[in-house]
């Protein structure tokens, strides 16, 4: 009775055993039903490391022989080292009742080389080699990702080994698996999407573009630019500047995309410094903007004149750029919470799409490094946080526009009007000469200066200095401008943090200067500007 007990027991334990076995077995195989449906291959893969490049059936044979261990999986390993190649295996079971084609992705463009092997027995088939070494005419599906097409008969299981091999920079290797006819919908469906976004971009390029040069704005211009380089580097990085650019120069296309990222944030930077007048309102922020600017500059330079130096630089370069990115947000925030005091919401504006765009930066910085898991989304993050980036600063752009033919209204009725006051004073003064009707500075020097000889006043630190009409050098006198500026009657007005006019020796206001009748251009800033017409206007 006892020795039955055990035989069950021990029987009972062995289906156990061997039920479990099974259950692992099939949760290692891709098992391929339904036609309609992308298989993500990555939940079913082995993953392994070699120091150094061999070929597909001497990594196959360390494989078995247990010489290779396997890596605990990170579907995004991130940052490589110089000396590391991925080997993944996977199993893939066709459980329709017909032959059939499928077709394996890899969506991510920028890896070095990609081959995908059979393994039949103990050897390792070679079935397509690929990668931005190599032309993309060599690719065996016209895709901007690497698509390999595979051939597996009803109810056969296969063993494939793919190796992805990236140095110096991020790996990944998203796999999916589909039916031929599927992949075809999905890859039609896609491209109409981006299609769409960049006809978007290229229109929003070239309306800028147009308003900048038409209005002589360099705003515009620089937001057309900031665009056309970050949808460059968009299109490039997806991969499809290979696809139809650059496809028969692989060593210029590794090239190429670095450079992309370069302008890109130099582009920005310099879009955002015209943007808010940085020189002007923040000088604090906008040296350190110039000086990263310049260190792009420099970096950019030297790595075109001598394109290896990017490899040994570029660790250096993805931090610069990731600094930028959150300098920019910084700033952006900065100057937004400053001008909403003066009522300038585009700022704001500005400030909340990209805030909005900064998180998808951070979710591809921390992709890049493996630190969080891949991105498992339909659409790319980075390019639904820039649509609501250019959405957003498209919509600031069209306020500031709105402002500025306001402004160029103003101005020309501010002209007008000074220039027909001119005139009336010199015929009144050709016609009826009356006694002029003195009004007198007293400086802390003694001096005594008469208000209406005044052209402007500027200020140097804790001096400032009167120009006055038909004198060489100006006067000088140790006082703020702040406190000056209390004592003068309303037809002072200041222009700038540093600068104060006397309007009526303005012979021409225009959208960021006052040119003085004795020929003087005196720079407007943005802040002062629209006191400065309503002063004008008044007088």
């Amino acid at each position: 009775m006892l020795k039955n007990r055990v035989s069950v027991s021990f029987c009972l334990l062995l289906l156990c055993v061997m039920s479990l076995n099974a259950f692992q077995v099939n949760e290692q195989i891709v098992q391929f039903s339904d036609m309609d449906r992308a298989y993500k291959v990555n939940d079913f893969v082995s993953v392994y490391q070699t120091p150094d490049t061999i070929s597909a059936q001497e990594a196959w044979r360390r494989i078995q022989a247990g010489i290779l261990e396997e890596v605990p999986y990170q579907g995004n390993p991130g940052m490589t080292n110089s000396d590391v190649a991925y080997w993944l295996v996977f199993q893939v079971y066709n459980n329709l009742t017909d032959n059939a084609q499928f077709y394996l992705e890899l969506s991510y463009p920028q890896l070095d080389a990609v081959s995908l092997s059979e393994i039949h027995d103990e050897s390792a088939k070679l079935l397509f080699a690929t990668g931005d070494k190599f032309k993309f005419s060599q690719r065996p599906v016209d895709n901007r990702n690497f698509v390999f097409p595979i051939s597996i008969s009803s109810k056969e299981q296969k063993t494939f080994l793919l190796n992805a091999d990236k140095r110096n920079s991020a790996v990944r290797f998203p796999l999916r698996l589909y039916s031929q006819s599927h992949f075809l919908e999905t890859a039609n469906r896609e491209q109409i999407y981006l299609s769409v976004y960049y006809i978007f971009l290229v229109v929003l390029v070239i309306s800028s573009l147009m308003v900048g040069l038409g209005l002589r704005n360099t705003v515009f211009v620089w937001y057309a630019v900031s665009v056309f380089c970050y949808g460059l580097w968009l299109f490039t990085w997806q991969g499809f500047s290979y696809q139809y650019i650059t496809s028969n120069w692989p060593e210029f296309n590794r090239h190429f995309l670095p450079f992309c990222s370069q302008i890109a944030i130099m582009s920005l930077l310099i879009f955002v410094q015209s943007f808010f007048e940085t020189k002007n309102t923040l000088p604090a922020f906008n040296r350190i903007m110039n000086g990263v600017l310049l260190l792009f500059v420099l970096g950019t330079v030297v790595w075109v004149i001598i394109p290896n130096t990017y490899v040994a630089f570029a660790p250096r370069l993805f931090a610069l750029r990731y600094f930028c990115v959150g300098l920019i947000l910084v700033f952006s925030v900065t100057a937004a919470i400053k001008y909403r005091r003066q009522g300038m919401n585009r700022s704001v504006i500005f400030a909340i799409s990209y805030a909005l765009f900064f998180i998808t930066i951070v979710g591809k910085i921390l992709d890049e490094y493996g630190l969080i898991a891949e991105f498992n989304f339909v659409v790319d993050p980075i390019l639904i946080g820039n649509l609501m980036q250019v959405i957003g600063l498209s919509v600031a752009m069209m306020i500031m526009l709105i402002k500025v033919l306001r402004e160029k209204e103003l101005l020309k009725t501010t002209n007008m009007e000074l220039a027909r006051s001119l005139e009336q004073t010199k015929r009144k003064a050709s016609e009826e000469p009356l006694a002029p009707k003195f009004e007198y500075l007293t400086l802390k020097s003694k001096a005594v200066i008469n208000l209406a000889d005044i052209e402007y006043i500027s200020s140097d630190g804790g001096y400032c200095e009167f120009h006055i009409k038909n004198k060489e050098h100006p006067e000088i006198d140790r006082r703020s401008l702040t406190s000056l500026e209390d004592d003068l009657p309303e037809y002072f007005v200041r222009i700038h943090r540093s600068t104060i006019i006397n309007l009526n020796h303005a012979r021409q206001v225009k959208s960021s200067a006052v040119v003085l009748t004795s020929g003087v251009k005196l720079v407007v800033s943005r802040t002062y500007k629209e006191a400065l017409l309503d002063a004008a206007g008044k007088s």
